[in-house]
């Protein structure tokens, strides 16, 4: 919905739960704000009108004490409030400052709180990428919120003071005479220049609607931000990225990329607006102008008739000055967050992406680790695709039992994992857990049956312990042996700070570069110190060769005890300790059995697939 479809209503609604969060990531920023605003309306008019009187003071009586004391009382009042004014300013810069994080992460919080799926999704990659990119290149969304209502605040408080200084003063005679001077007294002339005031303000509003409108349309319309922040901000600074580059000799390419879909597109919108900015920047000046001649006329007027003084004369030029700087201000101001709306809009969009995540009752506990799993004809495809992943898949893991989920890449053996821990949830069909639907149960509670160790896993730049651990606070010895039970105690020991040393130098200049081989064994710790009832092996071990794969997956059988296993790979090297090995081909399941009972159908996938790779295991 853009500002042209929303109601009065409605927007304020925007403002008000915009304001909220505010509040809550940065309680007295506002407040601040508004406050400061006030002080900055105030201060140029207490010049404006003191002025005034000492004018009238060196026209009059000219006495030099009075004189002296009205230049104290507006030199003083201004330097105290402007002094005041730039410190609460040095309080909220600090505060704006801060907020631009506090933003980006209670964005990132609601990300880890999203169902799984919808991180897949390129419609929510899509948003989340757009907020950022609002909030850099355009400071729209939540950040620009209390510039603008600060902005809003401060152009009122001024168009009030200069309205009361202007009827104050052009209302002194108070008469209604038909000749010259009477009608430059009346009511009526001054009614007559607020209502030429009126029709410019609303030619501005007008005038700064559209240029908004335009502004947002243009930065909606392009996909600039993705390519500079991937090639930037991802790519660019990724240390195993920089090797390719090199002997690939990918800096042309790269350059390209940026330069023909990120920095060329980024001039031209940059181009645009200037030019828009420029052109409602200089219809309004056009408009300030009418209304400035005008406003000499209608003082001259008066000054002519001798209705006010001099002093008079130079406050309510001012007055009207500021003014109409003001109703400028103010009304693209509110143009401003009418159109911010638009960036807000997105926002909440993303914020109040619902969640299918189930909190049913909590898991019994079973201390015999006693856990029977069964799906029932699930079938699962992406949000973004049209062809099913998963069609039909029905089998059951038995309690303490291992199994072996084998099949070629994008077969749907990842897929129905996923599905397995509620990562995702099936379109059709349903899972199990004790002849209980799993979406019955907590879903944090199911969650914490698995230990999953994915092919693409990924390590914290944190120390050690924490990263096995997945704590603050942890116990040490159970760290140390799930590191040992990995095979890779000795290598943490001999590290300066051993479980208190930091992988990787993203965050700290002590921090280690590991292996992948070192990777693999803290993140096969960190599974093991979960000490859930059910272990899953998701292709941690793609990249090594086959033997290697058997050896770690025949230390994985023999460490996790009587827990159930599951152990899914394209390759068989879990396959003769398994007790089940169930075959994915295409999505669905073509084969479930044992290792001597599947070799023995020479015309099915796991013969097919074993005779590819018996070799290695013989």
């Amino acid at each position: 919905m853009n500002s042209e479809k929303r109601n009065i209503s409605e927007d304020l609604r925007m403002i008000k739960r915009g304001s909220g969060i505010i509040k809550e990531l940065s309680p007295r920023l506002l407040c601040l704000s508004l406050l400061n605003s006030l002080l900055s309306a105030i201060i140029p008019y207490i010049s404006i009108y003191i002025s005034a009187i000492i004018i009238d003071e060196l026209v009059g009586k000219r006495n030099l004490h009075l004189i002296l004391i009205y230049v104290a009382i507006a030199v003083g009042g201004s330097l105290v409030l402007s002094v005041i004014s730039n410190l609460m300013m040095n309080k909220i810069n600090v505060m704006k400052v801060m907020l631009f994080p506090k933003v980006r992460y209670y964005l990132n919080a609601k990300k880890l709180s999203m169902d799984f799926i919808k991180l897949e999704d390129p419609k929510y990659t899509e948003l989340r990428a757009k907020i950022t990119g609002n909030m850099l290149a355009m400071g729209g969304g939540i950040t620009a919120l209390v510039d603008l209502m600060t902005s809003i605040a401060s152009n009122i408080v001024s168009i009030l003071f200069a309205i009361i200084i202007l009827v104050g003063t052009f209302l002194k005679s108070g008469a209604l005479k038909f000749t010259t001077v009477g009608v430059v007294n009346s009511v009526w002339f001054l009614c007559l220049l607020f209502l030429i005031i009126a029709v410019c303000v609303v030619l501005t509003i007008r005038n700064a609607r559209t240029e908004n409108k335009k502004d947002f349309n243009l930065f909606r319309t392009n996909s600039t931000n993705r390519y500079l922040n991937y090639y930037h901000f991802r790519y660019m600074e990724d240390d195993q990225a920089a090797k390719d580059i090199r002997i690939f000799d990918q800096r042309n390419l790269i350059i390209h990329e940026i330069f023909s879909k990120g920095r060329l597109p980024w001039l031209n919108i940059i181009t645009s607006r200037y030019s828009l900015q420029q052109k409602y920047f200089g219809a309004n000046a056009a408009i300030s102008a009418f209304i400035g001649g005008i406003a000499y006329i209608f003082i001259g007027l008066k000054a002519l008739s001798k209705s006010i003084s001099l002093g008079d004369v130079t406050k309510s030029y001012a007055s009207i000055i500021k003014m109409v700087s003001a109703v400028s201000d103010l009304s693209f101001s509110f143009s401003q967050i009418r159109n911010n709306n638009n960036y807000l809009e997105l926002f909440f969009e993303f914020i109040d992406t619902p969640s299918e995540s189930h909190n049913g009752t909590e898991i019994p506990a079973r201390n015999n680790n006693d856990w029977e799993i069964e799906f029932h004809n699930v079938c699962f495809r992406y949000p973004f695709c049209e062809e099913y992943a998963l069609k039909n898949v029905s089998f059951k893991i038995s309690t303490k039992s291992r199994v072996s989920i084998v099949g070629m890449n994008g077969s749907g053996k990842t897929t129905m994992i996923k599905l397995l821990c509620g990562l995702y949830v099936p379109e059709t069909g349903h899972i199990t857990l004790n002849g209980k639907d799993i979406s019955k149960y907590d879903y944090d509670a199911y969650l914490n049956l698995f230990a999953v160790l994915f092919q693409d896993f990924k390590l914290l730049a944190f120390p050690i312990g924490q990263n096995v651990a997945t704590s603050i606070d942890y116990d040490d010895a159970k760290v140390w042996n799930s590191l040992e039970l990995a095979g890779i105690s000795d290598r943490v020991n001999s590290l300066p700070l051993k479980l208190n040393q930091t992988i990787y130098r993203n965050v700290k200049e002590d921090g280690i570069e590991i292996s992948g081989g070192e990777e693999q064994k803290i993140a096969i710790a960190r599974a093991l110190y979960k000490n859930a009832p059910i272990y899953i092996f998701d292709e941690p071990t793609a990249a090594l060769d086959p033997i290697s794969e058997y050896e770690i997956y025949s230390k994985f059988n023999e460490i996790i005890g009587d827990k159930t296993a599951l152990f899914v790979s394209h390759r068989l090297s879990s396959c003769r300790f398994c007790n089940t090995i169930i075959v994915f081909d295409n999505g669905q399941i073509v084969q479930m059995g044992y290792h001597d009972e599947l070799l023995k159908d020479i015309g099915g996938k796991y013969y097919e697939l074993w005779s590819a790779q018996a070799q290695y295991y013989q």
